[in-house]
């Protein structure tokens, strides 16, 4: 969908448009038609003259005084021409030398207005009119050259056209700028978005124009009874499992006090009550998984590596761990910390137990997000078995301790961050590779 700027942008540019050339238009025929006018009017005038000084002869003979007339009627070409005619009689002005303008029936009490071309090409606007003087019909045609007219209407379409369109590209950049204007709260709400999603802050700004503040106050309410549910129920959680746990103590206290006699009872309930203790943990750590909703704060990244890897390498100081960790320059997790803490703890805790001696650990950003890379040089596991790796529960080798829930909760945490889990055989080592994308 086109963006609100641009919408708003085209819509204004077209109504600018569309006025600046309806003002261009508007402004442009009139002056047009009233300097037309002037001249029309002049001319009306020159005919009234030329019938005032003309008379007719008792044989019937037209008789005009040119000493009454502008003396532009006897220079050559001079712009100013005039005819009467009147019953197969013509008189000119000496202007037209031997041009002969051309000339329509008019009717007495009537005028006609048209342009032609007269001498040397000059364009000619005419007015006709007919008269009765003396029981003889007169029709007087008189001319003036309007290059004059047509050249200062050009000048005046060429600045006016300038003019315009230089106004039209101020109003442009003034509408630019007042569009952008009245867009920052709108930029400043998303920047805000994307500092809440990153954990820079708890709040959105709710000052901002009255189209958008419901908006802004309504997610601030969400957010608000988002965190208030979340950590409500995380202490319902720990309460219930504090009481199970005590409930389990007793269990196993009342085991110890059994006679000898009951050894393997005591040893099934031990098993019970463990399994019991190992579901109640997991599901604490899904509840706090669920946490991941909310925004989360930066974490740096090599310090958290760098503390899991002195810890690891205490708890398998006999096997000499060669813990190589790669942590590209870009690379960043805004999520929880403790999530991201518990994933790379479970998989490099198993990656250390399998090993020989070599564990590599690289981080890297991609277009999803976070990517993990875990290796070992361990015996790997068969193709069979790799994609049950994450199921609860689960142990491919029982010959080592474990309870199988570590690639599980491993598991829940990538899909609450909407991610996906891996697992291959190691290309470099042969042992496994368990490679974790988590969306940014």
């Amino acid at each position: 969908m086109t963006s609100i700027r641009s919408r708003l942008a085209i819509g204004l540019t077209l109504v600018l448009a569309l006025l600046l050339v309806g003002q261009w238009l508007w402004l442009t025929l009139t002056i047009d038609r009233l300097i037309e006018k002037q001249v029309i009017t002049r001319l009306q005038e020159e005919t009234e003259s030329l019938l005032a000084n003309l008379t007719v002869a008792p044989d019937g003979e037209l008789i005009l005084d040119s000493e009454g007339l502008s003396s532009n009627y006897r220079r050559s070409f001079s712009g100013m021409y005039f005819t009467v005619e009147s019953a197969g009689q013509q008189l000119y002005s000496r202007s037209l030398w031997d041009f002969n303008l051309d000339t329509w029936p008019v009717k007495v009490g009537e005028r006609r207005v048209h342009y032609q071309t007269g001498p040397q090409q000059q364009p000619l606007l005419a007015v006709s009119a007919s008269y009765l003087k003396q029981d003889r019909t007169l029709t007087i045609t008189v001319a003036e050259d309007i290059a004059w007219m047509l050249e200062d209407k050009q000048r005046f379409q060429f600045v006016f056209t300038l003019l315009s369109a230089s106004g039209f590209v101020i109003l442009l950049l003034l509408q630019a700028g007042l569009v952008r204007q009245a867009l920052k709260p709108l930029n400043k709400a998303r920047r805000q978005l994307e500092q809440l999603g990153q954990g820079e802050i708890e709040r959105i700004d709710e000052n901002a124009p009255d189209e958008i503040r419901p908006l802004l106050t309504e997610l601030n309410r969400l957010m608000q009874s988002m965190v208030s549910k979340t950590r409500r129920s995380r202490q319902a959680l720990g309460n219930l499992a504090h009481r199970l746990k005590t409930q389990l103590t007793l269990i196993n206290q009342i085991a110890e006090s059994t006679s000898s006699e009951h050894t393997a009872l005591r040893a099934d309930i031990y098993q019970q009550t463990s399994d019991i203790r190992q579901i109640i943990d997991r599901e604490l750590k899904r509840a706090r998984v669920a946490g991941v909703t909310l925004p989360g704060k930066g974490v740096d990244l090599a310090e958290l590596v760098s503390q899991l890897t002195e810890t690891l390498q205490r708890i398998y100081r006999d096997k000499t761990l060669d813990i190589d960790c790669y942590l590209a320059d870009d690379v960043r997790f805004n999520g929880d910390r403790e999530d991201l803490l518990e994933l790379l703890g479970n998989l490099l805790d198993n990656a250390c137990k399998w090993c020989q001696q070599r564990v590599m650990l690289e981080l890297s950003m991609t277009a999803e997000g976070l990517k993990l890379v875990v290796e070992d040089d361990g015996p790997g596991c068969d193709e069979a078995d790799l994609a049950f790796l994450s199921q609860r529960g689960f142990r491919a080798d029982e010959s080592k301790p474990g309870s199988g829930l570590g690639l599980a909760i491993v598991q829940d945490i990538v899909e609450s961050y909407g991610g996906t889990l891996s697992f291959q055989r190691s290309a470099q080592w042969g042992g496994l590779q368990v490679t974790v994308h988590l969306q940014a």
